[in-house]
C-alpha cells in the first residue's frame, strides 16, 4: 500500500494522534523545563540587586573552570541578562536536547517497535509522515520552550535583543538535536538503542563545549551548544552561528530522510547481533535475565559517570588560584584563612550530590525497566513460567539496588582518579575516600529507586511520578538556595538527610533510616505486585 502513496501522504491528521498521546508527557516537559527556566531566571535579580553584586559575579564566575565545564563562557556577565543567562543554561540547554531527543524517538522508532506504526502504514500513510510529524512537533516544542525563556528574562527586564538572541539560540539548538534523534532512530534497531545514541550526542556535545570552554579553545564550536552560545547573547549579539545551527539540522534530516528511504520498515541500519543458538545457563532465572536485559544500561551509565567524575576531579587543582584571583569567594568562606580548602571541599559536596542525583536517575530507570517490559508482553510470558511474581520483582530491585553500588562506585572513582592524576601530593588514599564518599549518598538514590517500585507494583500507568519525585528533588538539589524553596519541600529531599561528605562528618543514621524506607517502598510494590492483574 505504501508503495502507492506520496511519502508525505496523510501526514496532516498525525498531528492530533501525536498531541492525544502526548497529552500527558509533553506538557509535563514543558511546565517542568519552563517552570525550572522561569523560577531560576526570576529569582536571580532578588539575589543580584545592586551593581556591586553583579560586578562581584563577574569576577568570581567569570574566572571559574566550575562555570566554564557547565556553563561555556557566558557573554555580558556584568549584566544582569548576562548572569540571567548564566544562571540557566544548564537546566535551559540540557533540558530542550533532552526532551527533543525523547519525544521524537518515542514518535519514530518507538513507534516501530510497538507495531503501531505499521498498522498505520497498512493505510494510505507516506514513508516519511511519521518523521516529519516527530520532527515539527519536537521543534514547536523547543520554540515554546525558547520563547518561554524568552518571556521570563524580559520580565525581569533585561536588554530585549539580548532575551531574543539567547530564547532563538535555544530554540535552533533544540532542533538540532530532534535532527539527532531522527537520525539514530533509522540506525538503531529499538527504542532504547536509538535513545542511548541521542543521549550520547547530547553528552558529548555538552563536554564537548565544556571542555572548550574550560581552555578557551575552537573545540567550542564543534558542539551545537557552543553554536547556540556562540550567539553571544546580552554581548555583542552575532546572528551568524544560526546559520550552523540550521544548516547541521538541514543537513541531518536530509541524512535521515535517505536513510528512511534506504532502510526495512522496523529495522535498523544497526542491526542487533544474532545470539547464540542456546541461552547461557544463568539466562535461567529472573535475576540473570533482567541482568541481561540492563547490561546496556548499566555499561552506559557506567562509563558516562566515570568519564563526568574524572572531568570534575581534573578540576580541582584550579580552585585554588580562584581563591586567589577573588577574594570574595575566599570571605564566603570565613577570611582568607583555610578558604582554599574549604572551597574544594565545598566544591567536592557539590560534586557528590550532583553525582549522586545522575546515580538516582539510573536507578529509578532500571525500577521502571519492570514496566517497560509489562508493556510489551514479555513480562506476561515470564510469569507463565515457574518464575513467580515475587521473584521477578525482587530481581528488578537487585539491579536498581546494583546500579546504585556500582555506577556510585564509578562515579567515586572516576573523581578520584583525576584529582589524583592533576593534583600534586594526593594519594590512593584520597581515591578511595572519593569512593567511599561517593557510596555514602547511595541511600538518597535507593529511596527514589524505591519510589519508582511502589509506582509501578500498586499503579503502574502512574510511572511519570517516579520522574516526577526525581525532578523535584534534583531541582532542589541543585536549585534550592537559588529558589528559596520552603523547608517542606526541602526536607522530602532524601539527600537534604544525608550528611554532606566531605563537608560535615559521617555519621551512619540518616543513611540507614533511607535505606529502610527504601525497603519499605519496595514492599508496598511487592503487595500492589500481587494483588493486581498484570499488564492492567
Amino acid at each position: 500500500m505504501s508503495g502507492q502513496t506520496g511519502v508525505l501522504t496523510g501526514t496532516w491528521p498525525l498531528p492530533r494522534l501525536s498531541l492525544r498521546r502526548d497529552r500527558l508527557s509533553l506538557p509535563a516537559w514543558l511546565v517542568g523545563l519552563g517552570g525550572l527556566i522561569v523560577a531560576s531566571a526570576t529569582a536571580v535579580p532578588a539575589v543580584y540587586d545592586t551593581p556591586e553584586k553583579i560586578a562581584g559575579y563577574a569576577r568570581s564566575v567569570g574566572s571559574s573552570p566550575v562555570s566554564y565545564l557547565m556553563s561555556g563562557r557566558q557573554a555580558g556577565l556584568d549584566t544582569l541578562g548576562g548572569v540571567v543567562a548564566n544562571e540557566i543554561s544548564q537546566v535551559a540547554q540540557l533540558g530542550v536536547a533532552l526532551m527533543v531527543a525523547f519525544l521524537v524517538v518515542r514518535h519514530t522508532r518507538a513507534e516501530e517497535e510497538s507495531g503501531r506504526a505499521e498498522l498505520l502504514r497498512s493505510t494510505a500513510l507516506g514513508r516519511h509522515s511519521a518523521a516529519v510529524v516527530a520532527i515539527v512537533l519536537a521543534s514547536t516544542a523547543a520554540v515554546l520552550l525558547g520563547a518561554v525563556t524568552t518571556l521570563a528574562m524580559l520580565a525581569v527586564e533585561v536588554d530585549a535583543v539580548g532575551a531574543l538572541t539567547y530564547g532563538t539560540g535555544l530554540a535552533l539548538q533544540g532542533a538540532v538535536y530532534a535532527a539527532v534523534a531522527l537520525l539514530v532512530a533509522q540506525l538503531a534497531s529499538s527504542a532504547r538503542g536509538a535513545l542511548g545514541l541521542a543521549g550520547a550526542a547530547v553528552g558529548v556535545g555538552y563536554l564537548v563545549r565544556g571542555l572548550g570552554a574550560l581552555q578557551d579553545t575552537a573545540l567550542v564550536w564543534s558542539s551545537p551548544f557552543g553554536w547556540a552560545q556562540g550567539l553571544d547573547a546580552f554581548g555583542r549579539e552575532r546572528w551568524w552561528p544560526a546559520l550552523l545551527l540550521v544548516g547541521a539540522t538541514a543537513g541531518l534530516l536530509a541524512l535521515a530522510g535517505w536513510l528512511t528511504a534506504h532502510r526495512d520498515h522496523g529495522g535498523g541500519l544497526l542491526a542487533a547481533r544474532p545470539g547464540p543458538e542456546r541461552a547461557a545457563d544463568r539466562l535461567g532465572s529472573p535475576l540473570g535475565l533482567a541482568l541481561r536485559a540492563q547490561r546496556g544500561l548499566l555499561l552506559g551509565w557506567g562509563a558516562g559517570l566515570a568519564t563526568l567524575g574524572l572531568l570534575y576531579g581534573a578540576v580541582l587543582p584550579t580552585l585554588p588560584d580562584l581563591v586567589a584571583s577573588n577574594p570574595e569567594i575566599a570571605d564566603v568562606f570565613g577570611g582568607a584563612a583555610g578558604a582554599e580548602q574549604a572551597l574544594v571541599l565545598a566544591f567536592l559536596r557539590y560534586v557528590h550530590v550532583f553525582l549522586a542525583l545522575l546515580v538516582a536517575a539510573a536507578a529509578v530507570a532500571s525500577a521502571l525497566r519492570l514496566r517497560a517490559e509489562e508493556e510489551s508482553g514479555r513480562l506476561e510470558l515470564l510469569l507463565a513460567t515457574p518464575a513467580r511474581r515475587p521473584q521477578v520483582l525482587l530481581a528488578a530491585v537487585t539491579v536498581a539496588a546494583l546500579a546504585v553500588v556500582v555506577l556510585s562506585a564509578l562515579a567515586g572513582l572516576g573523581l578520584g582518579v583525576g584529582e589524583l592524576a592533576a593534583t600534586p601530593g594526593a594519594g590512593v588514599a584520597d581515591l578511595g575516600t572519593r569512593v567511599v564518599d561517593q557510596l555514602a549518598y547511595g541511600p538518597a538514590a535507593a529511596v527514589l529507586a524505591g519510589l519508582a517500585v511502589a509506582v509501578v507494583g500498586l499503579q503502574p500507568r502512574w510511572s511519570v511520578l517516579a520522574w516526577a519525585a526525581l525532578a523535584l528533588v534534583g531541582t532542589q538539589v541543585l536549585l534550592g538556595e537559588t529558589l528559596r524553596l520552603p523547608d517542606s519541600v526541602s526536607a522530602a529531599s532524601p539527600f537534604e538527610h544525608l550528611p554532606g561528605l566531605p563537608v560535615e562528618p559521617f555519621t551512619v543514621a540518616p543513611g540507614a533510616v533511607e535505606l529502610g524506607v527504601a525497603a519499605a517502598l519496595v514492599v508496598l510494590g511487592l503487595v500492589g505486585l500481587r494483588r493486581r492483574d498484570v499488564g492492567g
